[in-house]
């Protein structure tokens, strides 16, 4: 009877427990995976402070610029708008690719912390740094390159009708034509 009922479906290893560690009763599990992955860093809550860099300290110079009522330069538009693509290709790659860097290195987190405040600082504008000094020229030759067939692609683009803006409406004063009814409105009432 033991071998007909080790030949059923629990042979497979259906309904068996998982193996547990003496000590503590979890399954056994790379200690890691067991505690859940644990940065280590020399900060208190790492993530609340490079989030807070990241995202907060950039926004408070935003606010802060605009409240001031001084216009933008254009150092200031290339600052931050090559700081928001790179938060936001860095928060992409690093939650799809680079996870397990960052779970595992140590003093990840105060390198990120590091590299987004250099970026942001108003002292070393470094997203601006990146711009002028590195991606500008690389991009002004694909620009001089493809702009013009770009915009021939899209100057030959048949627009949908729905698309066109209306035609020029002519404005009328109906002025005229409520005093007109408001006369004929008042004889009736005499």
């Amino acid at each position: 009877r033991a071998a007909s009922a080790q030949a059923g479906p629990r042979a497979v290893g259906a309904g068996r427990r998982p193996r547990f560690n003496s000590s503590s009763r979890a399954p056994l599990l790379p200690r890691a995976a067991q505690a859940g992955a644990m940065v280590l860093s020399l900060m208190p809550f790492p993530t609340s402070f490079v989030l807070l860099t990241q995202l907060g300290f950039p926004l408070a110079q935003l606010a802060d610029t605009a409240r001031s009522g001084t216009p933008l330069t254009s150092l200031d538009y290339a600052q931050w708008i090559m700081y928001w693509v790179i938060c936001g290709l860095w928060m992409c790659i690093e939650n799809n690719f680079l996870w397990f860097v960052a779970e595992y290195l140590p003093l990840f987190p105060e390198l990120k912390l590091c590299v987004f405040l250099w970026l942001a600082h108003p002292t070393y504008k470094g997203a601006a740094y990146l711009w002028y000094g590195h991606i500008k020229p690389v991009h002004k030759a694909f620009d001089d390159k493809f702009y013009g067939k770009f915009m021939g692609a899209i100057e030959k683009a048949k627009i949908p009708d729905a698309a066109k803006p209306p035609k020029e409406a002519s404005a009328s004063d109906k002025s005229d034509a409520v005093r007109k009814l408001l006369q004929e409105e008042a004889e009736k009432d005499k």
